[in-house]
């Protein structure tokens, strides 16, 4: 072999040797991805940042009750906590993408959602109420009959105010809102009332200083609030560590003192 041929031939092996380089150090990059530079593993959570107190932008900073949660399950998991931020809508379909490991907006747990997404332990509850003038003679179910009601529409409060309707043959005129403030038409008087979680329309009437009031009527209505993940293999952990922050959390009371931090009241209690 002459030397032209030699030094072809090193050359070659040299741009080869430096390739292969070169992408185990770009494939160590992209792996590395899923974890800080102290080695923690990252959890990636869905947030809407349109829904306070549970979650709402401050100074660029995400805050709430949400986040309060899920930074304090981060401390006692060692995740490190990302939030991603997105309308309430988009939420799901991220999930369902892979772009986020979880979602946190209050999201309630249902038959249905079950039979698609493994879902964490019980971390609140959210009971319904219907919201009233704060002068008005409404005090108990019967006097609803054949009023004209707003609630949210799709999702589990219309699905449970059709369900009183029935059960209770209210003969209700249901009026739906989709994004629109529900609240000012009962004050303004073309509402009787409005079908909402305790928690919002708590809030609601606070910050609108409205003339409302939430009904002392007993709905016995609520949903189950817990983490939805995608039904794979290694979300199974996940869930595990995440489930023992939660329960310890409830055991220590720190459930409920981010609770009543955010909202006044305990909604981390079935009987409150």
């Amino acid at each position: 072999m002459n030397l032209r041929k030699r030094k072809l031939i090193a050359i070659l092996a040299t741009v080869i040797v430096g390739t292969s380089v070169l992408m185990g150090c770009s494939n160590k990059t992209k792996e590395a991805t899923t974890t800080n530079v102290e080695g923690k593993e990252k959890l990636v959570v869905g947030v809407s940042t349109e829904y306070f107190p549970w979650c709402f932008k401050e100074n660029d900073t995400s805050k709430g009750f949400e986040v309060d949660v899920w930074n304090e399950i981060g401390k006692r998991t060692g995740y490190e906590i990302e939030f991603q931020t997105a309308k309430f809508s988009g939420l799901m379909g991220m999930l369902d993408a892979g772009k986020v490991d979880t979602v946190a907006h209050q999201m309630s747990t249902t038959e249905e959602r079950k039979a698609k997404y493994d879902f964490s332990d019980t971390y609140a509850y959210s009971k319904y109420k219907f919201i009233v003038p704060k002068d008005g003679s409404i005090t108990k179910m019967e006097q609803l009959k054949g009023k004209k009601v707003g609630c949210v529409l799709g999702g589990n409060g219309e699905k449970t105010l059709n369900e009183i309707n029935e059960k209770e043959n209210l003969q209700l005129e249901i009026i739906t809102f989709d994004g629109v403030p529900m609240e000012k038409d009962v004050e303004n008087g073309r509402l009787d009332a409005a079908w909402l979680s305790e928690v919002k329309a708590k809030t609601t009437i606070e910050q609108g200083n409205l003339n409302l009031k939430i009904s002392d009527i007993d709905t016995g209505v609520y949903e189950i609030n817990q983490y939805p993940f995608r039904k794979e293999e290694k979300n199974k952990e996940i869930i595990e560590k995440v489930n023992e922050a939660i329960n310890k959390m409830h055991e220590d009371g720190t459930l409920t003192e981010t609770s009543e931090k955010w909202f006044r009241l305990d909604t981390t209690k079935e009987s409150n």
